[in-house]
């Protein structure tokens, strides 16, 4: 728009210039001495702008590249307003007219007025703050206009020149590990305006800019203090910006599975020697912190908040809800049994007053509450009456959680690699009895009892399609319509047939000892054999106590004893 102006400024002194040389033309002579004067001014300041772009540009630079740094300053325009005004003078000392000096005289006055200002605007950029500001805009209107192409970001990454200039300049940064630098891309990520719809661009570039950032400190060796602190920018900005995104669930949703996904590879890759251990402590608690600040934001009534602005969910209806605890849970990240307290108030518009790590189950109580029980009516709130809208029947409820769990239980960590202790934090152990709380909320949620009704849960989730108005299915076509992609991988629970064994038996399991698994080892027994060996393998990684036993169905059962350390300190107190 700025440019736009600038060009209609210039074409009306122009025009108004010519009219002046029309009606008043000066002697030749005067109009020669006058333009020798506005020549030299016009090299003088020539001369001036080609030094502070020496000094401050470099060449072989495509962030800022010479087209915005063009556009800032009205270069173009006044290198033309000069070029037209020795034309006009050329020509009226050939042809003896004196109204075409004139007007060429005028013009260069003009042009120097436009050098004037090209001048300070270059002379601004010279400085960190002036250059800032320029690619804050020159970002923002590429992302403006990436959407108006309608393709998603990771399409348009190699066409579009500002974005892929933008993480050129980042992923040169990175490699030539240089904190200014790459504290000053990510200030000019955050700091964008850029309106809805694209702010949804904005937030996959936010993500997009993390996965760089944390993927140098593990494998190139960026200083790892200088990248958390750079992706904290980045995380915070994202929440920031929630409440303003088409939808906030995906956003977050995809952000929450990105950092358990972080959180467990930064592990693996620090035990296995790939990454330092540095780095991998620092993004560790990274994904702890930024985790939790994202649960603030899903939250109705979080614990803390640092404005009246974070009071109450960005989410605003129980399918945006479901969709972001349906991401929240993946990857083994930190704070997943303690977001269901949130996820149960904002269904049902009920606190949870128990306490999972007594062994309260919080998935029971919300169906409880939604759904009734043997003698508790359904809760009449109104986003109890929402929640019910979503869901349908009580049947879609426990198909829905079914589903999630089982991709909780495929993506777990594997407890059969150490979990050293410098990345040891608060929700992020390999403290056995905090993995059986986070699967407790799962294996507490039981709609049947017995084998036979294990195995029909189980038959059901893996040959039964969901219709398009399922929970499942709405919540899979939003994340599907979003540009927002992260690199952690994303698999459908059908196709994942051992977790779904697992996520079944679980809710057959003894939660405390001494109750009896015969209904447990019953279903276990009616699985085929290579149904059962599958889900035996996965539960030797993910769950304690199981890999080293030669049974396939003794190796689940033992694993799933981990849920029984749930509540053993008030049953050892009692």
């Amino acid at each position: 728009m700025g440019h736009t102006r600038r060009r209609a400024a210039l074409a009306v002194g122009a025009l108004a210039l010519a009219m002046v040389a029309w009606g008043f033309p000066a002697e030749e002579g005067d109009a020669v001495d006058a333009t020798q004067f506005t020549i030299a001014f016009f090299a003088t300041l020539l001369t001036g702008e080609a030094v502070i772009f020496a000094l401050s540009f470099s060449a072989a630079s495509s962030w800022p590249s010479l087209r915005a740094i063009d556009s800032h300053i009205a270069f173009r325009e006044w290198v033309l307003a000069g070029w037209v005004a020795a034309m006009f003078i050329a020509g009226g000392l050939l042809w003896q007219s004196e109204r075409s000096t004139t007007y060429g005289a005028l013009l260069f006055l003009l042009s120097n007025c436009f050098g004037i200002f090209s001048f300070v605007r270059l002379f601004g950029l010279a400085s960190v703050g002036g250059r800032n500001r320029l690619l804050r805009r020159t970002l923002a209107l590429g992302l403006t206009e990436l959407r108006t192409r309608q393709g998603s970001l990771h399409e348009e990454l190699s066409d579009d020149p500002v974005v892929s200039a933008y993480l050129g300049a980042l992923d040169q940064a990175i490699s030539s590990n240089d904190p200014n630098g790459m504290r000053h891309l990510v200030l000019q990520l955050t700091g964008v305006d850029v309106p809805a719809p694209a702010n949804e661009d904005a937030a996959a570039l936010h993500l997009e800019v993390l996965h760089r950032l944390c993927r140098g400190a593990l494998v190139r060796g960026t200083d790892p203090v200088v990248v958390v602190g750079c992706a904290g920018s980045i995380v915070e900005s994202l929440v920031r910006q929630a409440r303003l995104l088409p939808d906030p669930a995906v956003a977050l949703g995809e952000a929450s599975r990105y950092l358990a996904w972080l959180g467990s590879t930064a592990t693996l890759m620090s035990q296995r020697g790939i990454a330092s251990k540095r780095a991998a402590r620092e993004l560790v608690a990274l994904c702890v912190d930024s985790r939790r600040l994202v649960l603030r934001q899903a939250d109705p009534d979080p614990v803390s908040v640092s404005s009246s602005a974070d009071m109450g969910s960005v989410f605003e209806n129980p399918a945006a809800m479901v969709l972001w605890a349906r991401d929240f849970t993946e990857y083994h990240g930190s704070d997943q049994a303690g977001a269901f307290y949130g996820v149960h108030q904002f269904l049902t518009g009920q606190k949870f007053l128990g306490n999972y790590w007594d062994g309260a189950s919080v998935l029971s109580e919300t169906r409880t509450s939604l759904y009734g029980g043997s003698d508790t009516p359904p809760a009449d709130t109104q986003e109890a009456r929402a929640s019910r809208g979503l869901f349908g029947s009580v049947t879609e409820f426990d198909r829905f959680w079914a589903l999630v769990s089982v991709n909780a239980f495929a993506t777990l960590r594997d407890v059969r690699i150490a979990h050293p202790p410098e990345l040891v934090r608060p929700e992020f152990t390999s403290d056995p009895q905090l993995l059986g709380a986070y699967l407790r909320t799962f294996a507490s949620h039981r709609w049947f009892s017995d084998a036979g009704g294990a195995q029909r849960t189980l038959g059901l989730l893996m040959v039964r399609a969901d219709g398009p108005d399922s929970p499942w299915s709405l919540a899979r076509a939003r994340t599907d319509r979003s540009v927002i992609r992260t690199p952690a991988p994303r698999s459908e629970p059908q196709d994942r047939p051992a977790a779904m064994v697992l996520a079944v038996a679980a809710r057959l399991a003894p939660l405390t000892p001494g109750e009896p698994d015969q209904e447990l080892r019953a279903f276990l027994a009616g699985l085929s054999t290579p149904a059962l060996e599958a889900a035996a393998r996965l539960a030797a990684r993910v769950l304690p106590g199981a890999d080293g036993v030669d049974d396939p169905r003794a190796a689940v059962v033992s694993g799933l004893r981990v849920l029984q350390l749930v509540g053993g300190h008030t049953r050892t107190t009692a």
